[in-house]
């Protein structure tokens, strides 16, 4: 294995820790994030428990998201250790690529409309750790 590709393993698998890490914050949460909260202008007891019930499950489908991202990004580099397939070498870093890319966009844009501190540089973060990791990997 070249050293490039293991670099490339590496930042792959600190994407895929902190993507484990929100997983976990959007599925076990019991109402918004802080951020979300702020970006809403209003605190969480206040809203109807039907549209607490709606904006939980989205936090959940959030976090299913970034649970699968997770795994992948970890699981994939055993996996072609084995088995050599230049398919996964690549495609699972890019949908991961893709993933976070609408997690900047979104992000940034709510940033922007409620002033809130988002996570949208974690997401930039992520794009181009992503980004240097595909490019290691081609090397």
């Amino acid at each position: 294995m070249k050293i490039s590709e293991l670099m490339a393993i590496v930042l792959y698998g600190m994407v895929g820790v902190i993507s484990l890490m929100m997983a976990y914050k959007n599925l076990v949460s019991d109402r918004f994030i802080p951020f979300q909260e702020k970006a809403a202008g209003t605190s969480w007891n206040s809203i109807d428990s039907r549209l607490q019930y709606v904006l939980l499950t989205l936090m959940r489908v959030s976090g299913l998201g970034f649970l699968v991202i997770g795994i992948l990004l970890l699981v994939t580099p055993i996996v072609s250790y084995f088995r050599q397939d230049e398919f996964l070498r690549y495609a699972i870093p890019i949908l991961s690529f893709i993933y976070c890319s609408g997690l900047f966009l979104i992000n940034y844009k709510l940033y922007k409309q409620t002033k809130a501190t988002t996570p949208w540089k974690g997401s930039l973060f992520a794009l181009v750790t992503l980004l240097v990791g595909l490019i290691l990997s081609m090397l």
